[in-house]
């Protein structure tokens, strides 16, 4: 009856019956123990139809089927082939050999007959209906041989460099033909007439008519079935089988079994609920960027009340799972999965965890247990003993079950009540979008079909209702994708900062004197005491301007933020703060995505997402990668487009400046120089035409009345001026010698001049000047200006004039000016008598 079953079911595939409508399979036991002694040791030696194992040197194994499954044989190992183990005859291969010419190629077909070794794959290797060819030979990839009777296997088809007979410790794979591992023994078996079958048995688990659970396993004739499950929810009355015979055999390959409810669970399946904890309403759990966080001291409210998708994020729902449940977030459609005693992170259905359902510590209140001993589901303190940003996570000890944090509670979410109240007042202030500056921000565009949602609002009657208003005008329809101008500047705000510290800032690195960030990275510079730290802050708004600027720069996939001072890109390092790599052009692309605040926001709001993840602001200084989601505050964006930059003037009346991009004196009080020479303690400085400083260049602003805030307009020209000895520090520049530079400073008279620097660096953004473009013997501790190009002694003056001030050829003021040469304030060379 076993050999017709068979040949049926041959039969049946050649007429068009795939294989995964099989029930059944056999395959012949070994009538002698494998000899490896008896290898072949020449290829002549293999017969057509013969039959022989794979043994492979490296591992010292046989390649063998290791499952049941017949849709899913997969090629395994085995140390020994005995005639004792019935599984043996799973290592054995029938030979189907074809010569042509000069070339003989193979294929293998399994002890499962009609299957064939597919062509190996860097991966699993499985047997297939379909047979591959292979080539035998004595040399490697690489040519190389081993000793006398160990081959090498290619399929004739497929990637060259994984399509080697190769072997993994667990599995059979293909890989590059080289080394150990890629030689194989070729070893002749002998197969007996007695056949082992395994069938295709199914089960069913029911609760009164609901199936809880059902399925199918390969199983071979004689073995004992039994159930998997072992693990139940405390409501569940025990499993009862409605089979008395559970030996598997033709015939007896479906098992069924029934349970009950012995008590009524605590919630309603497939409805939603506010999931909370100790029995504190201040202490719900919330889907924050794949993981399930409590929400301590805080409560349903406060973060969701004007935000729909903050509000989704806290309600969830039961959904059975055999004699457990599977929790699902209704915001995400996502579910629990636990990962011990780290924070449970939200997964797709499948990979869920069933968790099971035990009674809590008073009425109203649960448990759930993944089914461990003493191992319960509970909101714990974060990694710092913070309580506001517990984590949902494992926990085991005797006293997990009782401990509040492991008991929970749901609240009812009706047409009637304040949750359901609260929902639509969410979703009414979500689908209101403010429109914001355009001027000003980087903003988008939300579809009509907000519009049309709103009316539909005030008539939902469940939570279901909302979340398809949602889905349909915001996930469905979602609003215009934010699209940065590449030529334009912008600054990068943190819409939540309490402490100020709002905006993406560079103002802690520095680059090499050179300007280059690698140059000061790879010479390990340092100034202060202080190391490079690439890691990008937190500044206020009134810091330093000219490190907060960025650039967003086109990807395939989105956008590498570039900074406009070190002109390097962002990447996420360090644990997941935002840093800069030293190299020009690398860095990790982000996405820019429209963002709904919990706060009355407007269509400036935008979420930052790197790798599937939301960036926003980490405790301390840092921004990052955080584990929140897009709803939350802390990954909520404004992208600040600058037009013009604001230069602070002191009562000195001059500044000095340096951008990467071109700007124009916006302030019609204020002047803006450049520097074409420096000799005997004087600068000479021309004025800027039309006072557009071009992009990297030093630039001296003058304001006569005195102090001001000079603003420079953000300029697209490609005009420049030759000459020019105000070398631009864009970001803070390291490196240099004590005294190898001048920088703008008041001199001993409390008046504005170019200084020698006896620091090594150069702040951001300003203009300095190198002692090296100053003519050998003509070096000076000050330079004084000279506006215009006056060379020689200009005059004779008698050494009483009033209103003018003297300084001599070391830039040292001289309130008595006797007989000699000196240099006045107006920037005049003069012989006073």
């Amino acid at each position: 009856m076993k050999k017709i079953t068979f040949l049926l079911s041959l039969l049946l595939a050649s007429a068009g019956v795939t294989a995964s409508a099989q029930d059944s399979y056999t395959w012949k036991k070994l009538s002698a123990d494998a000899d490896l002694t008896k290898a072949v040791t020449s290829l002549d030696a293999l017969q057509n139809g013969g039959t022989y194992a794979f043994y492979s040197v490296g591992k010292s194994k046989y390649v063998k089927i290791d499952k049941y499954d017949y849709n899913n044989l997969h090629f395994g190992n085995i140390a020994s082939l005995t005639a004792s183990d019935e599984d043996a005859g799973l290592a054995v291969f029938t030979f189907h050999i074809t010569k042509s010419g000069e070339t003989t190629t193979y294929t293998f077909e399994t002890g499962v007959n009609g299957m064939y070794m597919g062509a190996p794959q860097d991966g699993a290797t499985k047997a297939s209906a379909t047979a591959a060819n292979f080539v035998i030979q004595t040399t490697d990839s690489q040519n190389k041989s081993s000793e006398s009777g160990n081959f090498c296997i290619k399929s004739t088809t497929g990637n060259a460099n994984s399509a080697w007979f190769d072997m993994q410790n667990d599995q059979f794979v293909g890989w590059q033909g080289k080394d150990a591992n890629c030689w194989y023994k070729i070893v002749p078996v002998t197969v007996s007439n007695e056949v082992v079958t395994c069938y295709e048995t199914t089960y069913t688990l029911k609760e009164g008519e609901n199936i809880l659970d059902t399925g199918h396993q390969w199983l071979k004739s004689g073995t004992t079935f039994t159930y998997a499950i072992d693990k139940k929810s405390y409501f569940y009355s025990d499993m009862v089988s409605a089979s008395s015979d559970m030996v598997v055999k033709e015939g007896n390959t479906e098992f069924n079994y029934t349970t009950n409810l012995v008590e009524t669970m605590p919630f309603e399946f497939g409805k939603n609920y506010p999931l909370n904890t100790r029995g504190d309403e201040s202490y719900y759990i919330t889907a924050e960027d794949g993981s399930s966080k409590v929400c301590g001291s805080v409560t349903f409210t406060a973060e969701s009340a004007n935000n729909y998708g903050a509000y989704a994020n806290r309600i969830w729902s039961f959904e059975r799972s055999r004699l457990g449940v599977k929790i699902r977030n209704l915001a995400t459609g996502k579910y629990m999965k636990t990962n011990g005693n780290a924070a449970v992170t939200l997964v797709d259905a499948a990979n869920a965890t069933e968790l099971y359902v035990d009674k809590g510590n008073s009425t109203g209140m649960f448990t759930l247990t993944n089914g461990s001993t003493n191992t319960y589901l509970g909101s714990h303190l974060d990694e710092n003993a913070d309580r506001s940003n517990e984590r949902l996570r494992l926990w085991t000890a005797d006293g997990a079950k009782t401990d509040g944090g492991s008991n929970f509670t749901i609240a009812d979410v009706s047409a009637e009540s304040d949750f359901m109240t609260l929902g639509k007042s969410a979703l009414s202030n979500t689908l209101n979008v403010a429109s914001a500056d355009a001027s000003k921000y980087l903003t988008y565009e939300v579809g009509t079909a907000y519009d049309a949602a709103k009316g539909k609002v005030s008539t939902a009657t469940t939570i279901e209702d909302l979340q398809a208003i949602y889905n349909e005008a915001v996930t469905a329809t979602p609003a215009t994708a934010l699209i940065p101008d590449a030529n334009a500047y912008y600054r990068v705000k943190s819409v939540v900062a309490a402490d100020g510290n709002a905006y993406l800032s560079t103002d802690e690195m520095f680059v090499g004197k050179d300007g280059a960030l690698n140059t000061a990275y790879n010479g390990n510079q340092a100034y202060d005491g202080k190391t490079l730290n690439r890691t990008i802050t937190r500044a206020t708004a009134s810091a330093a301007f000219g490190p907060q600027i960025w650039q967003f720069v086109k990807t395939n996939d989105g956008y590498q933020l570039k900074n406009a001072n070190t002109n390097c890109n962002s990447a996420f390092f360090d644990g997941g703060n935002l840093d800069m790599p030293v190299t020009v052009g690398y860095g990790q692309s982000i996405t820019l995505k429209p963002a709904f605040a919990s706060t009355n926001g407007d269509n400036s709001y935008v979420s930052i997402v790197w790798n599937g993840k939301y960036v926003g602001a980490q405790n301390g200084k840092y921004y990052g990668v955080t584990g929140y989601s897009a709803n939350n505050e802390t990954n909520i964006w404004q992208i600040e487009k600058v037009t013009t930059v604001p230069v602070s003037i002191t009562d000195a009346k001059y500044a000095t400046v340096a951008f990467p991009f071109a700007t124009k004196v916006a302030t019609p009080s204020v002047k803006a120089y450049y520097a074409t020479g420096a000799a005997d303690g004087m600068i000479t400085l021309v004025e800027y035409p039309e006072g557009i400083i071009p992009a990297n260049q030093g630039a001296l602003l003058y304001n006569e009345a005195g102090a001001t805030t000079a603003n420079l307009t953000v300029e697209a020209t490609d005009k420049t001026v030759e000459g020019n000895i105000l070398m631009p520090a864009t970001a803070k520049r390291a490196g240099f010698d004590a005294n190898a530079t001048y920088v703008l400073a008041k001199n001993a008279a409390g008046e504005a001049a170019f200084l020698k620097n006896g620091l090594t660096v150069v702040p951001a953004n300003k203009a300095y000047v190198a002692t090296e473009n100053i003519p050998a013997g003509s070096s000076s501790n000050v330079l004084n200006f000279n506006f215009g190009q006056v060379t020689g002694i200009n005059g004779v003056v008698a050494a009483d004039k009033a209103g003018v001030q003297y300084f001599d050829l070391q830039g040292r003021r001289v309130l008595y000016p006797a007989h000699g040469i000196f240099v006045t304030n107006t920037g005049k060379k003069v012989f006073v008598k």
